[in-house]
């Protein structure tokens, strides 16, 4: 009777990891490289999790879902955990310290200065979606007046837009915009040249700062401890790395 629990135990400590850890269910609603590349699972925002989480008792697996069904589910309990979080998005109780910022800028060649939103008005300028909404009232109010003015889905074709002289100006995240034009370096389409060089970048808008957020306090205490350590010891920094990018 006695080797009963025994047994149990032996299959418990034989089982995969995977399979004893409590699953934490992410939604992601922006899958954006460098950030989320969502074909391979991973990217900065989804590696920092990932490593978070290594040995913690916690699998955290990932639901790409449009931004707001994203958080409704989170609302509801549906989900664990959300990426990209503002602070007046969700209870505050449930926010991260902050885990990520985020660097607008206008991205210009050598013949196109930029010094003011205003200056703007009279370009070919291409933008994120929801980027009049994101960038505040002077740049919506530039964007409205702007009959040369578009928002585009695919962020590679803008930077490649921008270096074949199709567009004046593109607003883009700067992460986002370095990975892609390495990109286009590395891997010419044919017939094609780039200089990177002539790029000019301008600091138009205030950085944005992103949290995670999560319903269970003890999984979000332990990502804030987690996430301190990893700024301490060097793997934040090498993350960024990884891709390119700057912390």
């Amino acid at each position: 009777m006695k080797l009963i629990p025994l047994v149990g135990l032996l299959l418990v400590s034989l089982l995969p990891s995977h399979l004893l850890a409590k699953q934490l269910k992410v939604g992601v609603s922006f899958a954006i490289p460098p950030y989320v590349i969502e074909q391979q699972t991973r990217g900065i925002e989804l590696d920092l999790l990932k490593e978070a989480f290594v040995g913690s008792g916690y699998e955290p697996s990932f639901e790409f879902l449009p931004l707001e069904r994203t958080f409704r589910m989170f609302e509801s309990g549906t989900l664990d955990a959300i990426i990209n979080v503002k602070e007046e998005m969700v209870d505050p109780d449930f926010l991260t310290h902050p885990v990520i910022t985020f660097h607008n800028k206008v991205f210009t060649l050598a013949n196109n200065r930029v010094g003011t939103i205003d200056d703007l008005q009279r370009m070919r300028v291409t933008a994120f979606q929801r980027a009049r909404i994101i960038l505040g009232s002077t740049f919506a109010t530039m964007a409205n007046q702007n009959p040369h003015y578009e928002e585009v889905a695919k962020q590679q074709g803008q930077v490649h837009q921008l270096l074949r002289g199709r567009v004046d100006a593109v607003v883009l995240e700067e992460r986002v915009f370095n990975y892609y034009l390495t990109q286009l370096i590395a891997a010419p389409l044919a017939g094609e040249h780039y200089h990177p060089e002539l790029v000019r970048r301008a600091d138009l808008f205030p950085p944005t700062v992103y949290h995670f957020a999560f319903r269970s306090a003890d999984a979000r205490q332990l990502f804030n401890a987690q996430l301190a350590t990893m700024k301490r010891d060097g793997r934040y920094q090498q993350i960024f790395e990884a891709y390119g990018a700057a912390p």
